[in-house]
């Protein structure tokens, strides 16, 4: 059977991003299907692209994967034009073809019954989708028809990809090494022409409790972590791709667990690693030895999600760790040479404006190499969001200290030098926020701004 793959995700500011799910659906079926991906992120008539493609490919089943709810700006008033768009493919997929049409995703996941209505599909999947998607080609090629909508964790058969019972060991493995390879090879080659960036994951899951991250409702609050030897292999693989320079690893949280994030790190220092890389890190987790080996394994950034200058909001927010936390994991990142980049949610869980005026003042005390601001807006359940009831006045304060300060990025007001809407200077890699800051944190530690 045909299968055609759409990645819906067209953003480019502040980096575009290799639609990781929609290759890792089509490793999960291209054994038994012929499997096309049309990556919509560089189309300017994207529209009219995929009416070409599905006019030239004839596909049998095709599949449309909304990766966010919101824009990368965070502005309310983009929101509702991100779904007028993805309206506007799926009415394109009508146009074109009578196959049935299928959506999944992060962004679906929160929302099913909504985008099922919204966009006139058949067929949907949420949570994780490679056994769902596997099992609903099947069935589709079979002349069956399958549920309405799958759930990743609840799939209709056991024998693709099984749940394997696994063999204790002093590797940490788990049920995401039973899953086919991601199909890297079907990437838009543009992607790493773009900052020559790769996106790869370790581990799915996330066990904390944080009131606004959708991460543990996607993909569970068990972490289940990658093999590191598999891991550190296709980092390497992927250093041979030519415009592969750098690799950004996009769990939830890189140093949680502990004791997996450096088992990987020190698989990367076993093989000599060539690439530089970057992850998301929580200050829970950042212990001296960590770091040391983060850094010899190449790794030359990690986005913290701060979040809040203040105690109360930490907790309210519930998050695992507090201020000292926070200055600790800044003091490390000094010591070590590692930059930080540390995002700020202002107007969250009632934060009073005075709350907001002492995060921004923690932000310049905290001093990292990046500090990125973001009003509070909740689309988890609505669309129309639940906003902080400050949100007017806390833009008006950062319009007018952000271009004070070097470093500070507000993405709304498009503020700040982490944004760019055209491939960065040639010779430069890595996600946006590690291109902007490199010269500023060079000058602020007196040394080269080149990549380690």
């Amino acid at each position: 059977m045909r299968v055609l793959l759409i990645s819906a995700n067209r953003e480019v500011i502040p980096s575009p991003v290799v639609p990781v799910g929609v290759l890792a659906l089509a490793g999960a079926v291209r054994d038994a299907h012929e499997v096309r991906v049309l990556d919509l992120c560089f189309e300017p008539d994207f529209l009219g692209a995929i009416e070409k493609t599905i006019g030239d490919f004839d596909p049998e089943l095709v599949a449309l994967g909304l990766r966010n709810l919101h824009t990368n700006a965070y502005d309310v008033g983009g929101r509702k034009g991100l779904i007028q768009n993805y309206a506007n493919m799926a009415a394109a997929v009508r146009r074109a073809t009578r196959a049935p049409l299928v959506l999944g995703g992060a962004g679906f996941s929160l929302r099913p019954k909504h985008l099922m209505e919204r966009l006139g599909a058949d067929y949907g999947i949420v949570g994780e989708a490679e056994r769902a998607f596997r099992q609903l080609t099947d069935m589709v090629a079979r002349g069956e028809t399958p549920p309405t909508i799958l759930h990743g964790e609840n799939v209709i058969h056991s024998d693709v990809f099984p749940m394997q019972r696994l063999r204790r060991s002093a590797t940490i493995v788990s049920d995401l090494d039973m899953l086919p390879p991601v199909a890297r090879d079907l990437a838009d080659p543009r992607h790493y022409e773009w900052e020559g960036t790769e996106n790869i994951q370790t581990k799915r899951g996330c066990a904390f409790g944080c009131t606004y991250c959708d991460y543990p409702d996607l993909e569970g609050r068990k972490v289940r972590v990658r093999n590191p030897k598999t891991v550190a292999e296709e980092v390497l693989a992927r250093a041979q791709v030519p415009g592969v320079k750098f690799v950004f690893f996009v769990d939830s949280v890189f140093n949680v667990p502990p004791k997996a994030a450096l088992e990987l790190c020190n698989e990367l220092i076993a093989r000599d690693n060539p690439l530089p890389w970057t992850c998301y890190a929580t200050p829970a987790a950042f212990s001296p030895e960590l770091v040391e080996a983060m850094v010899r394994a190449r790794c030359y950034g990690v986005e913290i999600g701060t979040d809040a200058g203040t105690e109360r909001i930490l907790k309210a927010l519930k998050k695992p760790f507090g201020l000292k936390d926070v200055l600790r994991t800044r003091e490390l990142c000094e010591e070590y040479g590692l930059m930080d980049s540390h995002t700020f949610i202002l107007g969250a869980e009632d934060e009073t404006l005075d709350e907001t005026r002492r995060t921004l003042d923690f932000a310049d005390q905290l001093d990292p190499a990046v500090s990125i601001f973001v009003v509070f807006s909740d689309d988890r359940e609505e669309f129309d969001g639940v906003q902080s009831k400050n949100r007017r006045k806390i833009l008006e304060i950062l319009a007018e200290e952000a271009p004070k300060r070097p470093g500070w990025v507000v993405p709304e007001l498009a503020l700040g030098q982490n944004h760019h809407d055209a491939p960065p200077p040639r010779g430069t890699a890595g996600p946006a926020w590690i291109i902007a800051a490199r010269e500023r944190w060079a000058r602020k530690r007196g040394r080269s701004a080149a990549l380690p």
